[in-house]
C-alpha cells in the first residue's frame, strides 16, 4: 500500500470516528435494566436527626411568614463525610447526589454502600456524575448500576458510547469533540428528602474527607434544611432529565458487564478499609452531630437563597446565567470589602474591571484572597497563569493575595485525625519516626479547593463556582448565598485564618532599585502582554514571610518590608522541575487564560 492511500485511510477512519454518536438518554433502557435488580426492601427504619429537626422548624417559619432557615458549614473533610452518612441514613423518602468527580476508593464505596443500604429499606436514591473523569471500570459501574432497583445511576455528556475509549478514542474526542469536551458539569449537591441539602465543593474521593494520608483538600460545604433546598431539587431535575443525563446501561461495556452478573450484588467497601470509617459508622446515628462535634454549629439564617446555573447553560454561552447575574448584583452593591478563598486566581476581563469600578468608587474598599502557593497547588499549570498575570490582580484589580503554604501551622485544626494519617504516612514510607526532622511534614500536603466568598460581613457565598473563567463561561455552577451577619462573619473568619502569617504567605510589591526596577518592570509589561514567549524572569510581586517578633501588616503598608522577609516567587517547593514547569507554562500558555 502506498504512503499516499495510507494517509487517505488514517484521515476517513478520523473522519468517520469525529462523526461517531454520543449517547443520548433513553428512558427505555433505564425500565429495562431495572428488571434484573434486586428488589429487596428492608424494615429498617431511618435514623432521627437535628437537621430534619430544622427542616420542620424552617417550614414552620415559611408558614407564619418568615423567612428563616438552617445552615451550617461543614469545614472539615471529616464533619463533611459525618455529615453525608449520616443524612443518607436520615433519608425517609428520596436521596439526590450530583457530583463532578466520583473516584473509585474506599471513601467512594464506603458512601455508596450507605446509598444501597437506602435503597434497600426504600428510599428513591438518585445519583448523576459528570462524565468527564472515569468514575470505576466498567465492570464496577456495571455493579454500581446493578445494586438495587430503588437506585438509579446517570452519568452527564458521555463522549463515547463505550465508558473507556482507549488513546484512539481521546484523541478523537480532543479533536472532533473539543466543545463537548470543555463545557462540564460542575454542579455538587446532596439532598435528603427535598427537605434537606448539601452544597459547597466537594466531590466524591478521599482526598476531599481527611482519608488520604499524602494529600488533602481543604474544602467546605454548608448543609441547608428549610425552604431553599426545593430550589436545590429544581436544579438536580433539570440536569437529571436533559437529554445528556445518560443511565449507565446505555454504555455498550458497561451493558454488557451488566448482564453478566449474578443476581445478589455484594457490597463494595473492603471488610481491610473498615478501619477508616469506624468513627464516622459508629457516630452517624447521633441524633444531634453539633453535640457530637464542636467543629459543626447549626445557625438560624435569616434568608437563604440558592443559585444555580442550568444546562442551557451550554447553547452556546450566550445566555446569562442566574448565577453570574446574582453575584454581579450582590457586588455591585458591595461597599467596604470582599474576603474570598478559592484554588485559582484567574478572572475574566468583566471580573477585572467589576473589581476595578468598585475600588474607584470606594476608595477604602478592600479585596483579601485566600488562594494556593505553588508548593499547595494542585494543578501547576493554572497556578502558572495565575502568576503569569499577578502584577494585574494586585496593582490594577487591587487583590491583598494571600498564597496557602503546603503545611500550614493550624493543620491539626484544618484535618480531623491528621495524627493518625502522618502515622499512616510514616508506615507507609518505610522509614523510621526518629529520622524525621519534621514530624508535621510527614503527613499530607495541603491544599485550597474551597470557593466561597463574604461581601461587607454580611452576606457568605459557599459553593462550585472558583470564580474563573472556566466556571464563568464553561462548566456549569451552583451556591448558596446565605444573607446573615452571624453566618458570614464565621465564614469570614475560617477565611482570613487560612491568610494568617503562619499558614499563608502574603504577596506583596517585590524590593526596588532605582532605574533598574523601572527598567524592569517596562519590560516585563512588555513580556506578560505576549500570550506565548512571555520569558522575563523578574516579576513586580514576590512572597513574603513575616519576621519573628514582629506584627502583621497590609501588604501595601508603608512599613510592610519592615516587618517582612522575602522568600521569593515560589517558597519551599521541593522539586525544581516543579519551577521549570511552571515558568515554562507561564511563558507559553498565556492564551490559555480563557479556559482556565
Amino acid at each position: 500500500m502506498r504512503g499516499v492511500e495510507k494517509i487517505w485511510i488514517l484521515l476517513t477512519a478520523g473522519v468517520l470516528a469525529g462523526c461517531s454518536s454520543v449517547p443520548e438518554r433513553e428512558l427505555e433502557n433505564a425500565f429495562f435494566h431495572q428488571r434484573l435488580k434486586s428488589y429487596e426492601i428492608t424494615d429498617a427504619q431511618p435514623i432521627t436527626s437535628e437537621f430534619q429537626d430544622a427542616a420542620d422548624a424552617a417550614w414552620k417559619n415559611l408558614e407564619n411568614g418568615r423567612s428563616e432557615q438552617y445552615v451550617g458549614i461543614l469545614e472539615l473533610g471529616d464533619d463533611a463525610l459525618l455529615a453525608r452518612v449520616h443524612l443518607i441514613r436520615a433519608a425517609r423518602r428520596s436521596i439526590e447526589l450530583q457530583t463532578f468527580i466520583w473516584k473509585d476508593d474506599p471513601t467512594s464505596r464506603f458512601v455508596f454502600d450507605e446509598l444501597v443500604k437506602a435503597a434497600e429499606r426504600g428510599v428513591t436514591v438518585r445519583v448523576l456524575i459528570d462524565a468527564m473523569n472515569l468514575p470505576a471500570s466498567p465492570d464496577t459501574l456495571a455493579r454500581m448500576a446493578r445494586a438495587h432497583r430503588n437506585l438509579e445511576i446517570a452519568l452527564y455528556k458521555p463522549l463515547s458510547e463505550n465508558a473507556v475509549v482507549g488513546s484512539i478514542g481521546f484523541w478523537e474526542n480532543l479533536v472532533f469533540k473539543t466543545k463537548r469536551m470543555n463545557r462540564r458539569m460542575h454542579n455538587k449537591l446532596l439532598l435528603v428528602d427535598g427537605r434537606i441539602g448539601i452544597a459547597g465543593g466537594r466531590n466524591y474521593e478521599g482526598k476531599y474527607y481527611d482519608r488520604n494520608p499524602h494529600f488533602l483538600f481543604r474544602d467546605r460545604d454548608v448543609v441547608v434544611a428549610g425552604p431553599a433546598v426545593m430550589d436545590m431539587l429544581d436544579s438536580f431535575e433539570l440536569f437529571w432529565q436533559d437529554h445528556d443525563a445518560v443511565f449507565l446501561t446505555q454504555l455498550t461495556d458497561v451493558r454488557r458487564a451488566f448482564e453478566k452478573l449474578p443476581q445478589e450484588p455484594a457490597r463494595f467497601a473492603s471488610a481491610n478499609d473498615a478501619w477508616m470509617f469506624a468513627e464516622v459508622d459508629a457516630r452517624a446515628n447521633d441524633h444531634a452531630l453539633s453535640k457530637t462535634r464542636t467543629t459543626i454549629t447549626i445557625h438560624e439564617a435569616d434568608a437563604v437563597t440558592f443559585i444555580y446555573d442550568t444546562p442551557r447553560k451550554f447553547n452556546g454561552g450566550k445566555e446569562r446565567m442566574d448565577f453570574d447575574e446574582w453575584f454581579e448584583f450582590l457586588l455591585s452593591e458591595s461597599s467596604d470589602r470582599l474576603v474570598y478563598q478559592t484554588p485559582y486566581l484567574i478572572y475574566s476581563r468583566d471580573v477585572r474591571k467589576g473589581f476595578k469600578k468598585l475600588r474607584e468608587q470606594h476608595p477604602n474598599f478592600r479585596v483579601i484572597g485566600s488562594s494556593n502557593s505553588l508548593a499547595a497547588a494542585d494543578h501547576t499549570h493554572v497556578y502558572a497563569l495565575s502568576f503569569k498575570h499577578r502584577k494585574e490582580l494586585y496593582k490594577k484589580t487591587g487583590i491583598d493575595i494571600y498564597e496557602s503554604k503546603p503545611y500550614p501551622a493550624d493543620q491539626h485544626a484544618y484535618v480531623h485525625g491528621l495524627d493518625a494519617l502522618v502515622e499512616q504516612a510514616i508506615r507507609e514510607a518505610g522509614v523510621d519516626r526518629a529520622d524525621i526532622d519534621q514530624i508535621e511534614r510527614a503527613g499530607p500536603l495541603l491544599c485550597i479547593h474551597a470557593k466561597s466568598l463574604v461581601l461587607d460581613g454580611k452576606i457568605a457565598l459557599i459553593g462550585s463556582h472558583n470564580f474563573d473563567p472556566r466556571s464563568a463561561k464553561l462548566n456549569t455552577e451552583c451556591g448558596v448565598f446565605i444573607a446573615d451577619v452571624e453566618v458570614a462573619l464565621e465564614l469570614e473568619r475560617l477565611i482570613l485564618n487560612a491568610c494568617a502569617p503562619r499558614n499563608a504567605w502574603t504577596v506583596s510589591r517585590g524590593p526596588t532599585t532605582p532605574v533598574i526596577s523601572r527598567f524592569s518592570g517596562f519590560i516585563g509589561a512588555i513580556s506578560t502582554a505576549l500570550p506565548v514567549f512571555d520569558i522575563w524572569p523578574y516579576r513586580y510581586t514576590t512572597n513574603y514571610e513575616l519576621k519573628d517578633g514582629h506584627a502583621p501588616l497590609p501588604p501595601r503598608d508603608p512599613n510592610f518590608q519592615n516587618n517582612y522577609i522575602n522568600v521569593g516567587y515560589f517558597p519551599e517547593v521541593p522539586s525544581s522541575s516543579t519551577v521549570i514547569q511552571a515558568r515554562l507554562m507561564k511563558g507559553f500558555l498565556g492564551w490559555a487564560r480563557p479556559f482556565m
